[in-house]
C-alpha cells in the first residue's frame, strides 16, 4: 500500500505550478492513498513530520515506512519516473 502526504501552501507559487502535473501523475497511479496538509494550518503535523522550508513536498510510503521525499517543482516525466521507481 502507498500512501503519499502531500504538503503545500497557499501562499506558495511552486505548490500552485505542481497541482496540474499533480492531477495527471495521481490519474496514473489511482491505488495511491494522498493525504493533503497546508503548511500554515497544520502546524503539529507539519512539526512532526520535520518538513523544513522547501515546498511543495510529498512524502512517500510504502507498506507504512517512510521511502522518499520528493520537494520542489518537477515536470510530468519527472514525476513519472519517481513513481515507477517505487514499483507501484
Amino acid at each position: 500500500m502507498i500512501k503519499i502526504i502531500r504538503i503545500k501552501a497557499l501562499w506558495c507559487m511552486s505548490c500552485l505550478v505542481m497541482e496540474k502535473t499533480w492531477k495527471k501523475v495521481f490519474l496514473e497511479f489511482p491505488d495511491i492513498e494522498i493525504v493533503d496538509y497546508d503548511y500554515d494550518d497544520d502546524r503539529g503535523i507539519i512539526d512532526n513530520l520535520e518538513v523544513g522550508n522547501v515546498l511543495p513536498l510529498l512524502i512517500v510510503y510504502k507498506d507504512e515506512k517512510e521511502i522518499s521525499r520528493i520537494s520542489g517543482e518537477k515536470t510530468y516525466k519527472e514525476m513519472i519516473d519517481i513513481f515507477r521507481s517505487f514499483k507501484l
